[in-house]
């Protein structure tokens, strides 16, 4: 195998995983992680683990909750509440792209 070839096979895409929100409205950690959500790609588990990092030391302003909370009842939905939106963010994790617990079963 040619090394170009080994290197593009050894590229990994780091996710953001986001956890679900169960039928209660409440952020639902133990989910299996296929059910997670996708939130953004990175070239390294360093990139994802800061972003995390400064999401969780940089909460959201009152601005920024208020105007999801509407962005989330124009679509019809129920928006969390500020304290389960600052959980789905501590909750949150790195995940390698590759990982099977992102498969579904």
């Amino acid at each position: 195998m040619k090394a170009r070839h080994a290197t593009a096979l050894a590229i990994v895409v780091w996710y953001l995983m986001i956890p679900p929100i169960g039928a209660d409205n409440r952020v639902d950690a133990h989910a299996s992680l296929s059910k997670w959500r996708k939130g953004v790609g990175f070239e390294s588990e360093k990139q994802c683990d800061d972003s995390l990092k400064d999401a969780i030391q940089n909460p959201m302003t009152p601005a920024e909750y208020q105007a999801a909370a509407k962005a989330t009842r124009k679509a019809k939905m129920r928006p969390l509440s500020k304290s389960e939106m600052t959980r789905r963010t501590t909750e949150s994790q790195c995940v390698a792209g590759d990982d099977p617990r992102l498969k579904a079963k």
